[in-house]
């Protein structure tokens, strides 16, 4: 690992915001002879971005833009738009790296027959990868443009000349791994990622140890995930991610039957619901990555990764209890209670 983080102020930060201490002190001398107890947790943890080991140098990624006679600018790629807002990002990006405004900005449609091999849209490489991809593109393009028409003109203008007097306008830009970025795949050893987000998580939860029925009351979400490009996508992705968490810890139970998932229904497959989450806090640490456009670093799959934990070490401390297994469902917190009540 070679960016720096500076782990103990971002778990001061989060202990901070979510008033760790006196809460942990109020509620352990409260839930002495209550059925109603809680307990508060954290989680301290960090998500790899991108591709793992030299898969994104076998992806070997490549991004395209072009610019039209009326000085709009299409970029292509194959990333898919999922609800996460890549649209919206890789526009800000190109229009940030080209100087205009981000209504000149089109993003292509990721047909395979028009647009470059940009790689899959899963890994928390979207943003960072791909989207350093667009903005290297975008400076090229600009590089192309300034060098053969000057500079001191306006965008649409420019883009005119140029189209008139060399024909299309288009810039390339494909992945290479940052230098010193090691993987050897024989021996499975060096760089596993191009850098890491990392997190702190803190949860407050309530226990009814009668109905063993656990509600998450308070959701503390503090990040550092490099520059944030668009802070209502990036809050947004946290808390989707935090709301996942939430109903893999406690609510979501798969069960097997004869090799089949048995409760494949939403009728009996139990999800949260928008009043099973608590309010969720997202707040971020900014520490710009070299190799990520404008500084950012993938955040897609990190929240996922810090709910359960949190959430686990909040309920621990209620009933006293070791949690080994997810869900914590009333029947499993039950289990694992009834040796200390017996």
């Amino acid at each position: 690992m070679h960016d720096p983080i500076d782990m103990p102020a971002l778990l001061d930060r989060a202990l901070a915001l979510s008033d760790y201490y006196a809460k942990r002190a109020r509620f352990d001398a409260s839930n002495a002879g209550s059925s109603v107890k809680k307990g508060i947790g954290f989680a301290a943890f960090m998500h790899g971005a991108g591709f793992t080991g030299s898969g994104e140098d076998h992806l070997a990624s490549i991004v395209t833009l072009e610019a039209t006679a009326e000085g709009r600018v299409r970029v292509l790629t194959s990333c898919t738009e999922i609800g996460q807002g890549t649209n919206t990002v890789f526009s800000q990006i190109a229009a940030d790296a080209l100087g205009i405004d981000i209504a000149a900005i089109e993003i292509a449609q990721p047909d395979t027959a028009s647009v470059p091999n940009s790689g899959p849209t899963v890994a928390s490489r979207t943003c960072m990868v791909v989207g350093k991809l667009v903005e290297s593109a975008a400076l090229s393009l600009r590089a192309t443009l300034e060098g053969a028409v000057g500079g001191g003109v306006d965008f649409p203008g420019a883009c005119r000349e140029y189209v008139q007097r060399f024909g299309p306008l288009r810039a390339s830009s494909q992945y290479h791994a940052p230098a010193g970025a090691r993987w050897d795949d024989e021996r499975y050893q060096g760089d596993a990622y191009g850098t890491y987000a990392w997190a702190v998580y803190v949860a407050e939860v309530t226990i009814d140890v009668v109905t063993c029925e656990i509600r998450v009351d308070d959701f503390v979400a503090l990040q550092e995930v490099g520059r944030v490009i668009n802070p209502v996508l990036a809050t947004g992705q946290i808390e989707g991610g935090v709301a996942q968490g939430i109903g893999w810890t406690l609510f979501e139970q798969v069960v097997w039957r004869d090799g089949r998932m048995a409760n494949a229904q939403m009728t009996n497959y139990i999800m949260p619901t928008s009043v099973d989450l608590p309010p969720i806090r997202v707040f971020f640490e900014e520490r710009a990555y070299a190799h990520g456009p404008g500084g950012a670093k993938g955040i897609g799959e990190l929240p996922m990764d810090g709910a359960a934990p949190a959430i686990a070490h909040a309920v621990s401390q209620a009933p006293g209890v070791s949690i080994t297994h997810l869900p914590i469902t009333p029947e499993s917190l039950l289990a694992l209670m009834e040796p200390a009540v017996a």
